[in-house]
Formats: C-alpha cells, structure tokens, sequence
C-alpha cells in the first residue's frame, strides 16, 4: 500500500518533487521521507495511491492515513474484508472498524448458491421434499439482492447492522 506524495510549493512553481511512500511505516520513517520530500517546505500533496482498502483525498493528514492502515494491517483476513465491504458501501472509516463484525461472509460467490444454503438450513421454514423443485431460487437471490445481500469477487456479505 503506497501513496506518492508531492511538495506542493515546488509543484506550484513548476517542479513535481515528490515520493512514493510504502504505508504502514514507523512515524520516525513517515517523519523522514516527508522531510526528504518537504524541506524546507511544510504543504504537500498526495498526488496518487496503490493498493489502499479506502479513498484517499490529497490533502488528507498522512499521519492519520498510516494510523488507518495500521488497523487495517492488525485486522484478520475476513475482518479486513469486511471492513473493505462496508466503506465500498458508504461507511466511513470508524463506523466500518467498529461494525466489521455485523457482515455475515457467505463463502459461496453467488446470491443463488446462498439462496440454496438458507432454504437448506431452515430459514424459511420447513419445507417438504415434495415442494422443494418449486422453489424459485433465482427469485429468493434477486429478493436478498434487494435486502442487502452483495456479491463480491471474495463471496457475498451482508451488513446485519
């Protein structure tokens, strides 16, 4: 996860003096590639991004952007994917750290084969043998569509918050 930072006095003048800086890193690492980069300037930019979980605008605190990715490195694999899922749904950073733990991760990777799983486990009642090539899996996806229920290239969540 990187981001490139740019002096922007010295862009203003005409000059793109800037850095790519991989993040998480020590504030003694952040400290000393912004120096590199600012002195003796103190306004930057952040001109680009690779490889974050979140938007970045350019003129966010870096500091505050290596503190986001430090929890985000902390987290489990499927924490961290929910955490994506909720900010790619609207969420803001805080609010998606605090209530990771609200998306059900289906590992199927389509609302079809999750449509098939919650009939299989009785959430829609008890349903004889008898009825159950009656049943209309490809409405019960487009209806959990609907509801909230995602489709990711990592399987389907959904927000139970």
């Amino acid at each position: 996860m990187e981001i490139y930072v740019t002096n922007l006095s010295q862009y203003n003048a005409g000059k793109l003096v800037g850095e790519w800086l991989e993040l998480p890193c020590s504030e003694e690492e952040l400290q000393d590639a912004l120096s590199r980069v600012l002195d003796p300037d103190k306004e930057y930019f952040i001109t680009d991004t690779e490889g974050l979980p979140f938007t970045v605008n350019e003129y966010d605190n870096i500091y505050r952007v290596n503190e986001k990715l430090e929890q985000y490195v902390a987290l489990e694999a499927t924490e961290a994917l929910c955490v994506t899922f909720l900010l790619s749904e609207g969420y803001d950073w805080n609010y998606s750290i605090e209530h990771h733990e609200d998306v059900i991760v289906y590992a199927e990777q389509n609302l079809e084969d999750v449509a098939y799983s919650l009939v299989e486990d009785g959430c829609f009642g008890a349903i004889g043998t008898s009825l159950e090539n009656y049943i209309d899996y490809s409405a019960i996806a487009r209806d959990l569509s609907y509801d909230g229920y995602r489709e990711r290239e990592e399987g389907v969540f959904y927000y139970v918050g």
